[in-house]
């Protein structure tokens, strides 16, 4: 029997199970947050609420795939491009590539239709692409090299790294790879929810366990380490929901007894404590414990999930440039976008447009959701330099605003909050 899907507290979603080989840090590093900011705690639930609102009209949204820039921080100890930490493009360029397979279900490892397991298989409608700018318009490779040294710790990577190096996370996937401190020798990487401070979103991940090829290490040499923090990074759960028998909020993996390690024989742990049915647990999803040869797939559910946070809160990547060859100088839109600011963002309801130069030109306004309908229109006349504009009528969440003006136009995402 399958889980429904439960909205349950986070001191149960994120206790630690705490006993396999495989170690994630991502649920000690919401831990820590909340503990250091405890207001964290009720933006980062309120966001879960919101995906979870979220995933009946994603579930009706148009079908089409996306591509997601990343930039890599590789940070190294001063060796040759290639050597120890300081890992090559072809391994950061094969881990975006399995990373993309593992999303749009193109992995050769996928589960055949023979198995019970198949018809839960699914599509994510997710790609990602190393960025080819960078925030500021100029050429990139996606990949920036960081001599910043060893033994890094999570605490030192948020407090430290991080803020220092991230890119524009509203536009960027930005992942770290690093060397970890002597203290955590099994940890493997570790992810921020969604809701999390802007300095420290994104994905870190020991060099070793980072691609196919290179400098990686069995059984984490396949990728799948990425593709686990990122489901983290898009709002999944692990699949055991981080307490015996619990609730990951995805109603089509089964319940599970807690987290799976190595390479189990399937079935595993059929007609379980927690009301599996003779199928057992999905040990081969991508957010178990297992080795990388092991986990294969995503489920229907869970792409559902991840989708709805793509066009909630993480929906300024969706019209992000980065993955685009950028044009020689500055486009006559991006100066426009350039002279327009909203403030305050976050607002509760009345925001102030400021834009650069006054003009005797209309300047037209238009309100979308999160999926791009239209929901209201504005005419400003005789654009000043501010202007009020109230959204005070409309509901909690991820808006925008396309502000058109003489033949260019741009875009600018607004968070309501009430």
């Amino acid at each position: 029997m399958l889980r429904s899907l439960l909205l349950i507290s986070f001191t149960v979603i994120f206790s630690s199970a705490g006993f396999s080989q495989r170690t994630c840090g991502t649920v000690e590093n919401y831990n820590q947050m909340i503990l250091k900011n405890p207001v964290l705690r009720e933006q980062i639930e309120n966001e879960v609420k919101a995906i979870t609102d979220r995933n009946e009209l994603t579930k009706r949204r148009t079908q089409v795939v996306v591509a997601i820039p990343v930039v890599v921080h590789v940070i190294h100890n001063n060796e040759a491009i290639g050597t120890g930490t300081n890992i090559s493009d072809a391994q950061i360029q094969s881990q975006i590539q399995a990373m993309t397979k593992d999303f749009r279900l193109l992995n050769p490892d996928s589960l055949q239709p023979s198995h019970p397991f198949w018809q839960f298989t699914c599509d994510v409608l997710i790609e990602f692409c190393l960025a080819r700018q960078t925030p500021g318009g100029q050429p990139s490779t996606g990949i920036e090299r960081l001599n910043r040294g060893l033994d890094w710790s999570m605490s030192d990577c948020n407090n430290i790294l991080k803020p220092q190096t991230i890119w524009d996370p509203h536009r960027y996937l930005n992942l770290w790879t690093v060397d970890w401190e002597p203290g955590s020798p099994d940890l493997l990487g570790y992810a921020q929810f969604p809701g999390g401070p802007d300095e420290t979103d994104g994905v870190v991940i020991g060099y070793t366990n980072f691609g196919t090829t290179g400098n990686v290490l069995a059984p984490y040499n396949l990728g799948r380490t990425v593709t686990h923090e990122v489901g983290h990074w898009f709002g999944l759960q692990h699949i055991w929901g981080d307490a015996f028998c619990g609730d990951d909020l995805i109603s089509d993996t089964p319940p599970q007894v807690s987290d799976n390690a190595n390479c189990p024989t399937f079935p595993r742990r059929p007609f379980n404590s927690c009301g599996s049915n003779a199928n057992g647990e999905m040990y081969m999803n991508y957010m178990d414990y297992v080795d990388d040869r092991c986990m294969v797939m995503f489920t229907y559910e869970q792409a559902v999930r991840m989708n709805s946070t793509l066009y909630g809160s993480r929906a300024s990547l969706i019209t992000s440039n980065g993955c685009s060859t950028p044009n020689p100088g500055i486009s006559e839109n991006e100066i426009f976008g350039q002279k327009i600011s909203l403030y305050p963002n976050p607002t509760s309801g009345h925001i102030k447009i400021r834009v650069a130069e006054n003009s005797s030109e209309s300047l037209n306004i238009i309100l979308t959701d999160v999926l791009g309908r239209s929901i209201k229109h504005f005419t400003i006349d005789n654009a000043q330099e501010f202007m009020d504009l109230d959204l005070s009528e409309f509901s909690s969440g991820f808006y925008f605003l396309q502000f058109h003006q003489k033949g260019l136009s741009t875009i600018k995402k607004i968070n309501l909050i009430k």
